[in-house]
């Protein structure tokens, strides 16, 4: 009768000490410090750069470590591919985020929680909203929006340009969410722009690894207030954020056009969302998520192509050829995109020259290698765009990499991958919002190459200045190039009156 029970006892036992003791099969990586690991080796600002030094050392995948925490790097295509592309299904989580997701912001962020039930019918309603299809009833407003920004440019010559293409940015996405005012047309809409982005911050600098203790003790999770400063900061952070939000939700389901259609994603949702059994607080926290996505990351790009331009002078005037044989005197629109390839080359070849988004975090066997479930994931997107096997002449911006032989159709550098949409994330985590932001960035950089020739700023001797090349403004999980003086020369005389006007 003691037989059975014994007999398990020393299964048991077997597994225990074979899990405990087994060597590990996780990648190598850099060495660091008995207990702590690999903490000290991570720096604050610049995490992708690091990565991609590691890469060079360590080989395509390579594994840091923490306290209670181990870390896999894919900083190659191919490896990025192979773990969450084609093993989407257990690769699609995310790590715990306590700070970030769980104290911040109450298991409500889509991009932060893992792929349970809610993140399913959340994404239900964004891909409704934003499918490939979806989208095109944003163009106006998107075409809209870029002719203001030229104008702007036209009207302001000697602006700082990152916080314009912000403005445009967000400008967008907040008529297509919310159904709001144009921020050329309406200032007003800016206070909100400004506490998002506060709020935007806070969440960024908190999804950092390691950027709070918690996350490599989570029993801290359960310290009363009194005894955890962060834990009171995140539980005010969320009660605050939490009614902001859901105000502005139920203000953009007031907007209506006439007749009563819905104009806006808001006012759309809403009618859907109880099909889909998302609640009001969820649907008001994926709103904010599509906006936050949407607004920083865009602007960077932007910006990143006007720094080409700057670098390469010879694509832009093979840019401004294809433009001027398809457009001639009218301004661009969405059903030009078709015929102007060289231009969606350029949208493509900034994605993966400056991607916005440095790093992608997301039980499986790969190769050798044996990644236990509870490992974080990252895709680092800074190396994989970065890959001198894959692309060549990676420092290089060359939109020809994107086209065919015959510079008319569209080409996959990456045959293996999902087409070239690699600064959109990987698997099922997939950016739903990439056909809209595709669109958009189609159309700014259509519009300033139609409109301008974007020339070196000159300093006050007459001379050039020099472009920051490889210096960043580092927001946590996103980077943008480091802001820099250029010119915009308009290239028609009567290019105020061809604009559309701002009012």
């Amino acid at each position: 009768m003691l037989l059975l029970p014994l007999l398990a006892l020393v299964a048991l036992t077997v597994l225990v000490l074979y899990r405990v003791l087994r060597p590990s099969r996780l990648p190598r990586g850099p060495p660091g410090l008995p207990v702590l690991g690999n903490v000290l080796d991570i720096p604050p600002k610049g995490l992708f750069l690091k990565l991609d030094e590691w890469k060079r050392t360590h080989g395509d995948v390579f594994t840091l470590k923490a306290p209670g925490q181990k870390i896999v790097v894919l900083a190659s295509a191919k490896s990025a591919a192979d773990v969450l592309d084609k093993m989407s299904a257990p690769t699609s989580g995310r790590p715990r985020y306590i700070m970030m997701n769980e104290i911040m912001a109450g298991n409500l962020t889509i991009a932060g929680i893992s792929a349970n039930d809610r993140w399913k019918r959340c994404r239900r309603i964004i891909h409704e909203g934003f499918n490939m299809r979806a989208v095109d009833a944003y163009a106006q407003l998107q075409e809209e929006e870029s002719g203001r920004l030229c104008r702007y440019l036209l009207q302001n010559p000697g602006c700082n340009l990152y916080p314009v293409l912000e403005r445009t940015s967000c400008g967008a996405i907040l008529r297509a969410l919310y159904d709001a005012p144009s921020l050329f047309v309406s200032p007003k809409g800016e206070e909100k722009v400004h506490k998002l982005a506060q709020q935007m911050d806070a969440f960024m600098k908190a999804a950092m690894p390691l950027a709070y203790l918690v996350e490599m003790f989570p029993a801290m999770r359960h310290l009363p207030r009194w005894l955890a400063p962060f834990k009171a900061y995140g539980e005010d952070f969320f009660k605050e954020t939490n009614a902001y939000l859901e105000k502005w939700y139920q203000e953009g389901c007031k907007s209506k056009e006439e007749g009563g259609k819905s104009k806006g994603f808001v006012v759309a949702s809403e009618e859907t969302r109880a099909q889909f059994g998302v609640t009001a607080q969820e649907a008001a926290w994926v709103s904010a998520t599509i906006y936050a996505a949407a607004t920083e990351t865009s602007a960077a790009v932007v910006q990143a192509f006007c720094m080409a331009m700057l670098l390469y002078p010879e694509v832009q005037k093979k840019a401004k050829a294809e433009i001027d044989a398809v457009l001639g005197s009218h301004c661009p629109t969405l059903s030009d995109k078709a015929s102007m390839p060289y231009v969606q080359a350029i949208v493509k070849e900034t994605l993966r020259w400056r991607p916005p988004l440095s790093s992608g975090v997301q039980d499986v066997d790969y190769g050798d290698y044996t990644i236990p479930k509870g490992t974080i994931v990252i895709g680092s997107i800074w190396s994989i765009n970065h890959d001198a096997l894959t692309f060549g002449d990676p420092s290089v911006f060359r939109p020809e990499r994107f086209l065919a032989p015959d510079e008319k159709t569209q080409s996959r550098p990456l045959p293996n991958y999902h087409d070239d949409d690699i600064a959109y994330g990987h698997g099922r985590r997939l950016c739903p919002g990439r056909h809209f932001a595709n669109n958009m960035l189609f159309l700014e950089i259509a519009y300033l190459l139609w409109a301008f020739d974007i020339v070196h700023a000159k300093d006050g001797k007459g001379r050039d200045i020099d472009m920051p090349n490889l210096q960043f403004v580092d927001r946590g999980l996103t980077c943008r190039p480091a802001d820099f003086p250029c010119t915009f020369k308009p290239r028609q005389p009567n290019l105020s009156e061809i604009l559309p006007p701002i009012a």
